[in-house]
């Protein structure tokens, strides 16, 4: 009996809401997507925070989680697979991940992302993966506010006033890392009750959803989980 696949999924975290609203970027999608199906094409809504686009053998499943607080990041879910899982016309497996990827790294283009977790669904491509996929985010987000208000916090120091040169010394805050479609993080070290949150997470992940749990834990022990280890 071979081994079912239902496709890939990818979550893009947000710590500065983007710019673009969910409909736009569902609609970016949407026009980006229509040299898959020169025959279906059909957008379909389920409420305002979840998007399904068909393309004759391909879905292409878009959700959106706001952070629920200004210490919560935002979350951009998009999974893609086989339309209907019970028809026998469907792409390789490989061909599934090499889109998700593709998708990934446009949106990247226009709404940079701090982290992006992926791997393969456990199930249909449809609203209950992305459902579930929100429940875990979300518990996530609010066990780390959580423990975000009860760690103190240093008071930053005042930067010192620099003479005017005739040339702009301010740089960016930050730079999107060129590997970021590996999972790698663009922000600042995070507090030792954050990283026991992550990793609390990440075990929690990995038992409903293996291979995006297995991701998180590996990016956590290499990165946020290192002072824990030393």
């Amino acid at each position: 009996m071979s081994r079912q696949h239902y496709g890939q999924i990818a979550a893009l975290e947000f710590f500065d809401p983007p710019e673009m609203d969910f409909p736009d970027i569902v609609e970016e999608f949407d026009i980006a997507s229509q040299r898959l199906a020169p025959q279906l094409r059909r957008l379909t809504w389920d409420g305002e925070d979840i998007a399904l686009i068909d393309r004759d053998a391909v879905r292409i499943a878009l959700g959106w989680l706001p952070g629920q607080d200004r210490d919560q990041p935002s979350y951009l879910v998009l999974a893609v697979g086989p339309r209907n899982t019970k028809r026998t016309i469907t792409l390789d497996p490989e061909a599934y991940e090499m889109l998700t990827r593709r998708l990934v790294e446009r949106v990247r283009g226009y709404l940079p992302f701090d982290a992006v977790l992926h791997g393969a669904a456990n199930r249909p491509i449809g609203s209950a993966l992305l459902d579930m996929t929100f429940e875990l985010l979300s518990g996530c987000a609010n066990d780390a506010t959580e423990r975000r208000r009860q760690t103190p916090r240093a008071r930053p120091s005042r930067p010192r006033r620099e003479k005017d040169t005739g040339q702009s010394s301010e740089g960016p805050k930050y730079t999107i890392p060129e590997d970021a479609v590996d999972a790698q993080l663009a922000i600042p070290d995070a507090s030792l009750p954050m990283r026991l949150t992550i990793i609390t997470f990440g075990l929690t992940l990995f038992l409903h959803v293996p291979p995006l749990g297995a991701a998180l834990l590996a990016y956590t022990t290499l990165r946020e989980a290192q002072p824990l280890l030393t």
